[in-house]
């Protein structure tokens, strides 16, 4: 019993594929047209092990389907977490202060995904826990900086709308309308 109950856990562990593959054959076996399974010579085969091949692809069809459904879901999960973190990037790019424009400035300026800075700089890792630049390596100098990348979202967003970058004279924008929707 105890074999059998070891052998069953393995065979649980089967990648999706192989159960996927297992189900089929299975079904194969089990629906086939007894001329197809005669000219496989697996009629005696169907006949003798009917119920285990019937459960057999029970067992391989539902596994199949639930990881299936699963991966479905994370896919899913992982997507609208995606748009999610987008969503609130732009958010934080219509309402940056000067200091954090000036670091974004430089992806631009210079068409680079790629700017050393300090760690322990406080905009930086203002602009780091909101995602919209990440640190890319964890080596760097302490005299010049980590390399930090900007996001996907952000370059993609601050190249559609550049006027986000746009510095203001004193007093003039705060509190104003954002022009962050305009297009340059």
């Amino acid at each position: 019993m105890a074999e059998f109950l070891t052998g069953l856990l393995e065979f649980l562990k089967l990648a999706p594929r192989y159960l996927g593959t297992v189900a089929i054959g299975s079904g194969i076996l089990l629906f086939s047209p007894e001329w197809v399974l005669k000219f496989l010579s697996l009629l005696e085969f169907r006949k003798t092990y009917l119920s285990w091949i019937g459960i057999t692809f029970l067992l391989t069809l539902i596994l199949f389907l639930v990881d299936r459904a699963i991966a479905i879901r994370e896919w899913y999960q992982r997507k609208r977490l995606v748009g999610a973190l987008k969503e609130r990037q732009i958010k934080h790019l219509s309402n940056l202060t000067e200091e954090e424009k000036q670091i974004l400035r430089f992806y631009v300026a210079k068409a680079t995904r790629t700017n050393y800075l300090k760690v322990e700089d406080g905009v930086v890792q203002g602009l780091a826990n909101r995602g919209i630049i990440f640190l890319a390596s964890q080596s760097g100098h302490l005299l010049y900086g980590f390399a930090y990348n900007i996001s996907d979202a952000a370059w993609d967003y601050i190249n559609a709308h550049r006027n986000c970058l746009a510095s203001y004279p004193l007093g003039i924008g705060i509190g104003g309308p954002s022009v962050c929707g305009e297009r340059s």
